[in-house]
């Protein structure tokens, strides 16, 4: 028997989608923190690891195995695609969600209409708000962002934080999606700018809360590292040749490799992998030979 869609909870409008590459040890209470009415769909980007901890999770969801790493923003997009309610809430499997969220952020859907960005308040576990006012392209100064008792409600901001954030399924589509040219990092920083070029607001809705770890999810190592930062690299200088901002090579790279040196004198292996990853990232732009798994 079906259920009255006039008693359905409104929050059964909102699928959560997660994607996971080795977040094992993190998905579980994630996933706990969603409300039961929600849809929750999980992409697993070919992980390693594979796809054990759904067992340990405290609700059935809709698991999506891609046959391999395709990267964040891809992964977002077939979700996205799974998805058959009117909104996405795209979260880190890192990030929990308070209990206020969704129901605010649903609220805020009848202030501000469709289409917009709808952010939730993002927090450290110690309690901090992180916050990043500006894009790749627009930095905003320290000294210039807005204080925590600076902010009396909800505020638009020029930037959308990756780890949390909602909008109408059809405006997501409709701007594009994630850029599927970008395995890893500054997805974000891309979305954030179409969404500004099209005049869609993107709004930070203070009263819904999310903690996120950040960094935890999946297991550090020096060559994760490594990988990571190599695709940051590409994928930043990937962003600013599409904006036209591109920035000269040779001058990056020799202060990367100085960059090396240094760390390497300081026996520092964790800042020589960021470097020397970044490095790599430099190059593969220049020989055009991108490396597209982490």
């Amino acid at each position: 028997m079906s259920a009255d869609p006039s008693t359905a909870s409104p929050l059964s409008a909102v699928t959560v989608v997660f994607v996971t590459y080795n977040s094992g040890a993190v998905i579980g209470r994630a996933v706990a923190s969603v409300p039961a009415e929600c849809p929750v769909v999980i992409v697993d980007n070919a992980s390693p690891d594979g796809a054990a901890w759904r067992a340990g999770l405290s609700r059935s969801v809709d698991l999506v195995e891609m046959p391999a790493n395709a990267g964040f923003g891809t992964a977002c997009n077939a979700g996205a695609r799974r998805a058959a309610t009117p909104y996405v809430l795209f979260l880190n499997p890192d990030a929990v969600l308070d209990g206020e969220t969704l129901p605010a952020l649903l609220a805020a859907t009848g202030r501000y209409g469709d289409p917009a960005i709808l952010m939730p308040a993002i927090l450290g576990e110690n309690g901090r708000l992180m916050r990043k006012e500006g894009s790749i392209l627009e930095k905003v100064p320290r000294r210039l962002r807005l204080s925590p008792d600076e902010i009396a409600g909800d505020y638009c901001t020029r930037f959308v934080h990756g780890a949390a954030f909602m909008m109408a399924r059809e405006a997501f589509f409709a701007l594009g999606g994630f850029d599927e040219a970008i395995f890893l990092y500054h997805e974000d920083d891309d979305l954030s700018l179409r969404a500004i070029a099209r005049h869609i607001p993107i709004i930070v809705v203070t009263g819904a809360r999310v903690t996120h770890a950040g960094g935890r999810s999946s297991a550090p190592s020096f060559s994760q590292t490594f990988r990571v930062n190599r695709a940051k690299m590409q994928s930043e200088r990937y962003v600013l040749e599409k904006y036209g901002c591109s920035r000269p090579t040779l001058p990056q790279i020799a202060k990367l490799a100085g960059g090396c040196v240094l760390a390497l004198a300081c026996l520092d292996l964790h800042r020589f992998a960021i470097r020397s990853g970044k490095m790599a990232g430099c190059f593969d732009d220049v020989l055009q030979t991108p490396s597209r798994r982490v």
